[in-house]
């Protein structure tokens, strides 16, 4: 919603986060940890809008701080997002907008724990893909594209929030490195660190050092960099926020809970099923909380150093 559109009535917004899932979201044999509750035990949502076409309502602290589960993947994400921006009683014409949640990452880039502020979001899902008895390239651009799938974010914006939250003391944990371990790659067998980078956007959880590959050359076809992030809603959000000029407050804050390819030791399936745990789930989610954080009250204490990028 723009500042023209702005209800007086409306519950205007200094932030508004956007997890993925909630509890309720999902289910699982094992009651897993989600993204939403760690930002309900630190903040006060006394407040509820609820918002036709989104996942869920959006509850709000009387100062300001928004939150609303998108649901998993690109649809849900765009579909709330949009719901939010255009319902006359909440207010976002002067919001940031934070994607905080989960992700998976290249072993060669980082490692469990790890938190990225993304730069770039590219979506996987809009391309050719070819039978490799067909020879040639498994996976080339969409011809009839309108225009390239991917969004450079505010870089202005995606510095100060990497400033602000790049001393974060991160949790970690024997298991994890354990795990990572079995890795050779450097980077995967490091500490986790809060870093920025390029975020691949898809609806499909692949896993596998073939896909990884794919992906790249995606990310090079779009000058995209290297990826680190691979999760299934920021193409979604980015996307609806654009549609309304919103795009260059966007911030996407990824923990990193599985690699996204197996060890030299490890087939694919097996990589998968042992490398996503709990326990993994918990570390990344701590820490993209402990990072997403940090930046929402650099952005309530310093809008006007925020507002540079706008």
């Amino acid at each position: 919603m723009t500042a023209d559109d702005a209800d007086s009535s409306a519950t205007e917004l200094d932030v508004l986060l956007l997890p993925a899932f909630a509890a309720d979201d999902f289910s699982t044999a094992e009651d897993l940890p989600d993204e939403f509750q760690p930002w309900l035990d630190a903040y006060e949502f006394s407040n509820e809008v609820s918002v036709p076409g989104a996942n869920m309502p959006v509850f709000h602290t009387d100062d300001g701080i928004g939150i609303t589960a998108t649901g998993m993947g690109k649809a849900d994400a765009a579909a709330t997002v949009t719901a939010v921006l255009a319902h006359p009683r909440i207010d976002c014409s002067n919001a940031y907008f934070l994607t905080v949640g989960i992700a998976g990452v290249r072993p060669d880039v980082g490692t469990l724990g790890s938190v990225f502020v993304s730069d770039v979001v590219v979506d996987w899902d809009r391309k050719h893909r070819l039978p490799d008895r067909d020879g040639g390239a498994p996976i080339e651009l969409l011809g009839y594209r309108p225009h390239d799938y991917v969004f450079h974010l505010n870089e202005v914006l995606v510095a100060e929030a990497y400033c602000s939250a790049a001393e974060v003391e991160l949790l970690d944990s024997e298991r994890a490195q354990r795990y990572r371990n079995r890795y050779a790659q450097d980077a995967a067998r490091s500490k986790p660190t809060v870093a920025t980078g390029t975020t691949l956007c898809g609806d499909e959880f692949w896993h596998g050092k073939e896909f990884s590959e794919q992906a790249q050359w995606l990310a090079d076809e779009y000058d995209a960099g290297v990826y680190a992030t691979t999760e299934m809603e920021d193409f979604g959000t980015a996307t609806a926020l654009d549609r309304f000029g919103l795009l260059n407050r966007y911030l996407s804050i990824r923990g990193a809970v599985n690699f996204d390819q197996p060890p030299e030791s490890a087939s694919a399936r097996e990589s998968l099923r042992e490398g996503v745990s709990r326990h993994t789930i918990e570390l990344g989610l701590e820490n993209a909380f402990r990072v997403g954080s940090r930046i929402v009250e650099a952005i309530r204490s310093d809008r006007k150093r925020f507002k540079r990028g706008r």
